[in-house]
């Protein structure tokens, strides 16, 4: 796992030291919460009932609007011109 590689901690209020761009996160900055996103919406499409739809759906929406911009304005805060610069090279999702 790239963050055991990087020693960087899971927890998203936890101190960050070190940005990491390599692995997923070349491709999108939030690779951990599209895999869960990815996971709820398959298990809605087998599942194929609006309660885990919406579930998925929900769970998205909080994401985007609340904990990304929490989580991406630490990184800016913390990193400057380096996450930014991640910013505009990297996408949000996919």
């Amino acid at each position: 796992m790239v963050f055991q590689e990087h020693k960087v901690a899971i927890c998203p209020t936890a101190h960050t030291d070190k940005l990491i761009f390599d692995g997923p996160y070349r491709f999108t900055r939030n690779p951990m919460y599209l895999g869960m996103a990815a996971m709820l919406l398959g298990v809605a499409v087998f599942v194929g009932t609006l309660p885990f739809v919406l579930a998925a759906v929900i769970y998205l929406v909080i994401l985007n609007g609340v904990f990304v911009p929490f989580e991406e304005q630490k990184l800016e805060s913390t990193f400057g011109s380096d996450y930014v610069e991640y910013k505009t090279r990297v996408r949000r999702w996919f």
